[in-house]
């Protein structure tokens, strides 16, 4: 009878550490990632998109700014919205606003490695024209690992 008391002991423990290992394991989720892709091809953001890419062509960085920035308030977690608006500001010569709107982007862009590695690109640049060599390096080899 002990025997078998001393087994049932060791299936009970068994059995409690698997529960445990599976409860555990549950809760160890991989972080999910959003993409954001492009606006829809008809969706307003896309439009007011062109007309902002048109706008800057065309070298009206003002105009190209106010589309830009009614595209985000229709589809605020668009992180290609965020980069358009990130390369106004660096034409603008804002270098400071352009990095905190590439690091909005980053933040939306999720598995979209190329959307990133253009974020760190820019931001490279912003930082070199303002003088910050060091974050130009960082942001340099950021991009370089997104690829």
């Amino acid at each position: 009878m002990a025997k078998r008391t001393t087994f049932h002991r060791h299936i009970i423990t068994i059995t409690f550490m698997l529960a445990c290992a599976l409860l555990l394991n549950g809760c160890s989720v991989p972080k999910r990632t959003v993409y954001q892709p492009e606006p829809e091809r008809d969706s307003p953001a896309r439009t007011l998109l062109a007309d902002a890419e048109q706008s800057l062509r065309t070298g009206k960085i003002n105009q190209a700014e106010m589309h830009i920035e009614r595209a985000l308030r229709v589809d605020p977690g668009n992180g290609e919205l965020w980069h358009f608006m990130a390369t106004i500001k660096d034409k603008q010569g804002n270098y400071s606003q352009a990095v905190q709107f590439c690091l909005k982007s980053n933040s939306l862009a999720g598995a979209n490695n190329s959307l990133t590695r253009r974020n760190w690109l820019l931001i490279e640049n912003a930082y070199s024209r303002m003088g910050n060599m060091d974050k130009a390096e960082d942001a340099r080899l950021k991009a370089y690992e997104s690829r």
